[in-house]
Parts: structure tokens; C-alpha cells; sequence
């Protein structure tokens, strides 16, 4: 189990507890967190659970796979760095305070 803030557009903070085999994005669905529609439900489709990582925890995030990315690129014509697609970041121990931003809008 790890916690997960997400950091809104306007600064406003929510603090969750994964579940077990969860994605980032899965805890803020189950959270019904603002800013994050997830709109095929974590199937790599539709690149609206976008959210940013703070560079301090890119390298236990990791980078965006090649597809994950390409969908990224196709949504916003460039891949901005930290930008991750939510359902693409699986829950770990070692992301334990792991701070996502959400962007004004979506893919």
C-alpha cells in the first residue's frame, strides 16, 4: 500500500491509500478526484488521466512506454517531461509519497 497526492490545478491537495495491484489512476477514480476522468477506464485509449510527476520522483516512476508516450504526443503535439498517463503508473511500497499534478485539462 502506498499514498498518493494529487496536486489539483489550483494547488488544493487530496492524500489517498492505494490498494493492493492498483494504478495511480484507479485511486483517483475510486476517489472521484476532480480533473482526472479517465475516460476508458485504463485501457491505454483515450489519454484523459494525464497527470504530471514532479521530477524528484521520475526515476522511481519511470518514463512513459512507447505507446503510453505516443498517445501523450498525439493528444498534446509533444510530450511534456514528467508527463505520464495515470493508468500507466502501477501502485508500489517504493512510490510511497508520490505527488501527481493534474493538468487544466485533458487529452
Amino acid at each position: 500500500m502506498a499514498r498518493i497526492t494529487f496536486v489539483q490545478p489550483d494547488g488544493n491537495r487530496q492524500v489517498f491509500d492505494s490498494g493492493e495491484d492498483e494504478t495511480v489512476m484507479l485511486v483517483g477514480v475510486r476517489h472521484n478526484v476532480a480533473h482526472l476522468p479517465a475516460d476508458c477506464g485504463g485501457q491505454l485509449a483515450c489519454a484523459s488521466c494525464m497527470v504530471d510527476v514532479p521530477e524528484a520522483w521520475r526515476d522511481r516512476v519511470g518514463p512513459p512506454g512507447l505507446d503510453e508516450g505516443d498517445m501523450i504526443e498525439d493528444a498534446l503535439g509533444s510530450r511534456p517531461p514528467g508527463r505520464r498517463l495515470s493508468c500507466q503508473i502501477a501502485v508500489s511500497e517504493a512510490l510511497d509519497g508520490l505527488e501527481v499534478l493534474l493538468p487544466e485539462r485533458q487529452g
